[in-house]
This record gives structure tokens, sequence and C-alpha cells, in this order.
């Protein structure tokens, strides 16, 4: 298996560690390995929001060399220019940041949920793969809650027929 270091932008949910690494093993046959909590990069901040390509940038510049990819995880709100928030964002065949700062609830099955999405979501950015029409897809573009909360956790027929191809070009399978 190929790695996939895990970081956190500011101090991460455990549990949303965990599901990280559960969706990593599970989608991508990736190994999870935690290499740490990175602080925040305040620059281009507004409001109470973050710089969602800032923060994965700063993350990037520390991926090891044995890792494939990265996933960081943030607490913080995030914002792209152009889009009032974003879930999460991703550099293709690099690597991405998802924020869970919208997908909490106080429903704890509901709030892991959302999580696994939207990191399955943006690892599918990830592998190459762009959103999708089908709306249960976990590739179909969310622009509120109530899209990730209808999408499936699962990639459509067509989607899983893609990743897969990359996950053989990347020789994950």
């Amino acid at each position: 298996m190929k790695i996939c270091s895990l970081f956190s932008v500011g101090v991460s949910l455990p549990e949303v560690e965990e599901e990280a690494e559960k969706v990593l093993k599970s989608k991508f046959s990736l190994l999870p390995r935690f290499e740490g909590v990175v602080p925040p990069d305040a620059r281009g901040s507004r409001y109470s929001q973050l710089l969602a390509e800032l923060q994965l940038e700063n993350v990037l510049i520390r991926k090891p060399e044995d890792s494939i990819f990265v996933l960081a995880l943030t607490p913080y709100d995030l914002y792209s220019d152009g889009l009032n928030f974003v879930f999460g964002v991703a550099y293709p065949f690099r690597g991405c940041i998802v924020s869970y700062a919208r997908l909490l609830s106080g429903n704890k099955d509901l709030f892991l949920s959302r999580v696994r999405k939207e990191i399955a979501h943006e690892m599918g950015h990830v592998f190459g793969l762009q959103h999708c029409p089908n709306p249960k897809c976990v590739m179909h573009f969310s622009n509120s809650l109530a899209d990730t909360d209808y999408k499936s956790e699962d990639f459509c027929p067509s989607c899983r027929e893609k990743l897969l191809l990359s996950m053989e070009r990347l020789g994950l399978v």
C-alpha cells in the first residue's frame, strides 16, 4: 500500500481523523500516516474564514517523499476566490484539504457521514475525477449541506470505473 500523509490544520477531532483513515484505506487502498498538526496560515483570511488554497499549499510543502498524496483536515471554515465557502479543495495528483466547520451536526452519525462524503469527494478529485451530474454520486458538487446529505458516500458506476483506472495507473490495484 502506498502512503497518504494525513495532516491537521489546527487541531482536528480524533473521530474525524479516524474516519479519514477508514476512507483512505477502504475507498482508495492508501495507507494513512498522521504527520502532525500544522498551524493555520492567516494570510488571506477574511472574517473568520481561511483561504483554502493557501492552507493546502502550506501542507503540501511538508509532504514526505515516501508519500503519494496529502489529505489535510481542518476545523476552520474555508473559502476560495469567487466562492463564499468551500467544504474542501483538491489539487489533482497532489492532495486536498477538507473543512468540517460546516459539516457539524448534533447527530454524530450524520456529522461523520458528511465527513466521509467530503473526504471521498476531495480525494476523488486528487485521483483526477471531475464533478458528476448524478446527484447521488459522492462526486456530485455540493453547494449546500442539503446537497451533501442527499448524495451517497459511494461513487456511481461511471466514477468508480474512472477511479479504478486512475488507481491502476498509480499501481494501487
